[in-house]
């Protein structure tokens, strides 16, 4: 096991791609976020699509990209009012170290209440100089309609032509894993 990490660490946490270009996505889907770091901006979005498709790691990879300051609030953990005045208001206006864009990442926003969404929607108005924001989802229809005016929706679906691609490529992650692991298996 390499000496870095402990035998505790979660794999997928060390695994977890920090670009675009190692994530394991339709080519269509992979474009789009291409085009976001390229232009060394990304612009208000919701992710959405089911449970462990890939939103976090898309967000977190993007951010990482382009290097920028953000902060990960978890709308099924922290799904109050006071998150959202106290850590999300203050990050927001303030101004980022490393100069630029910083961003607010909202994994699993459709756990936000509808007047958690509803004071976000100010929030985004008020900060949109300063702070982007990236909202991840399971069911977008309960993400406020606000909410989805002021951002890109982006939904992960996959034709079934894209699966046995994935799939493969899956099967090469899972197996340079194990191997990296000295995991024995049977392929």
């Amino acid at each position: 096991m390499n000496d870095t990490f402990s035998s505790d660490f979660l794999w997928v946490e060390k695994y977890r791609p920090h670009k675009i270009a190692d994530t394991i996505l339709p080519n269509d889907l992979k474009n789009t976020f291409i085009k976001f770091v390229e232009q060394g901006q990304i612009p208000n979005i919701i992710l959405s699509g089911t449970s462990g498709i890939g939103k976090t790691t898309v967000a977190r990879a993007m951010l990482d990209e382009l290097n920028a300051d953000y902060i990960f609030i978890n709308g099924s953990l922290n799904a109050g009012i006071d998150t959202l005045r106290n850590d999300i208001a203050q990050y927001a206006s303030s101004y980022s170290l490393k100069g630029g864009r910083k961003y607010c990442l909202l994994d699993e926003a459709d756990f936000l209440g509808a007047h958690v969404q509803g004071a976000l929607r100010n929030f985004m108005e008020e900060y949109s100089n300063a702070c982007g924001f990236i909202l991840t989802c399971n069911y977008k229809n309960k993400i406020i309609e606000p909410l989805h005016s002021r951002c890109s929706v982006i939904d992960f679906t996959y034709k079934k032509s894209d699966i046995p691609k994935l799939a493969s490529q899956f099967l090469k992650r899972i197996t340079y894993i194990l191997q990296n692991e000295n995991v024995k298996y049977n392929k």
